[in-house]
């Protein structure tokens, strides 16, 4: 686990692409649009101050996930699918 200040430092340094996702009901989550690259990172920042669950999952070969938990600043692995968390990691 990290906390949420590293985790976005770490995506923007590399210059990681992501997809955001919100918590909406019923154990589903919506997906965020940025639609500014440029400020995708602080649009990342932002957000954390307004949702208490967020999914992120990097653009990458394997699409990792990850669930945001802003009020308690952490950030762990998670399996991600259709629109729900299958799985945390421990």
């Amino acid at each position: 686990m990290k906390n949420i200040a590293e985790f976005i430092a770490e995506i923007e340094r590399n210059k990681r692409t992501y997809n955001a996702w919100v918590y909406e009901k019923e154990g589903c989550y919506k997906q965020l649009k940025c639609s500014n690259n440029i400020n995708c990172y602080s649009f990342l920042r932002e957000i954390t101050e307004y949702h208490l669950q967020i999914v992120i999952e990097l653009n990458n070969n394997k699409l990792d996930s990850y669930l945001l938990l802003p009020e308690v600043n952490i950030v762990t692995h998670i399996g991600f699918n259709n629109q729900k968390i299958t799985s945390l990691a421990a």
